[in-house]
């Protein structure tokens, strides 16, 4: 008996850059404190970092904007 072929979705395209606007680079650029960014990297690296399960709600209440 033959078999029925697989449905597989096609691959999704790759997204296409945007340009970051002037504003948001002056933004990040005042906010993002390297040093900071590395300590939390080293104590990533050290520790092991956080179980999503701890934290993914608050990233679905903030990316809800609720």
């Amino acid at each position: 008996m033959p078999q029925e072929p697989i449905h597989q979705d096609p691959v999704p395209a790759v997204p296409v850059p945007v340009p970051v606007p002037p504003e948001l680079l002056a933004w990040a650029r005042q906010t993002f404190d390297a040093r900071e960014f590395l300590e939390g990297v080293r104590d990533i690296e050290a520790n092991g970092g956080e179980p999503l399960e701890s934290f993914i709600a608050a990233v679905e209440v903030a990316a809800r904007g609720s």
